[in-house]
């Protein structure tokens, strides 16, 4: 996704824009219309049918999925456009990575990399804290926080998805997606 120097091995965290096709290693590969693969929770996947809908109908780019030895499926990666302006206002983080983790972490919310020396915030929800307006600048129907949640080697980015995207995805994948309200202020 992001070669070899596009990630920081000390902390997971992506240094820069994927570059390349998400590849999937599973012995069963996912056949639902949307889905995430495991542990990379700013990455959303979609059928080859449903990639044609929504970049018929909606400014998103999209890119490949392969497999080890086979390459190519068919299925596309949404491909979030990364913005700038932080999303939330570092005290309002801090309240709401203190009241999901401070029973087990106490004050930390989150920790700077040995290696790289970027900040990770301990994971919260896109509901969870309030989002600022800026974030809505970008053109694109989906869009990924510059700021990084995670713990260990597992890093993402919040996702915002525009409400007829968001709809569209829920529409194809109701068992397994909703819509969730944030706080834009």
């Amino acid at each position: 996704m992001y070669g070899d120097e596009g990630w920081c091995r000390g902390c997971g965290t992506p240094l820069s824009q994927q570059t390349g096709a998400l590849v999937i290693q599973s012995n069963k590969f996912p056949t639902a219309e949307v889905w995430m693969p495991n542990w990379l929770y700013d990455v959303v996947c979609v059928s080859a049918q449903v990639a044609a809908d929504i970049s018929e109908r909606f400014n998103v780019d999209l890119g490949d999925v392969h497999k080890p030895r086979k390459g190519p499926t068919g299925v596309k990666q949404v491909l979030p456009t990364q913005t700038v302006e932080p999303w939330h206002r570092p005290e309002e983080l801090e309240r709401a990575v203190r009241a999901r983790h401070s029973e087990h972490d106490g004050e930390r919310t989150g920790s700077s990399c040995g290696q790289c020396g970027r900040w990770k915030w301990l994971p919260v929800s896109e509901a969870e804290a309030p989002i600022a307006a800026c974030a809505q600048v970008a053109t694109s129907d989906v869009i990924a926080s510059p700021e990084a949640f995670g713990a260990g080697l597992n890093s993402f980015r919040h996702l915002l998805f525009r409400r007829p995207l968001g709809e569209t995805l829920v529409a194809a994948a109701p068992r397994t997606w909703n819509l969730v309200e944030v706080e834009i202020n």
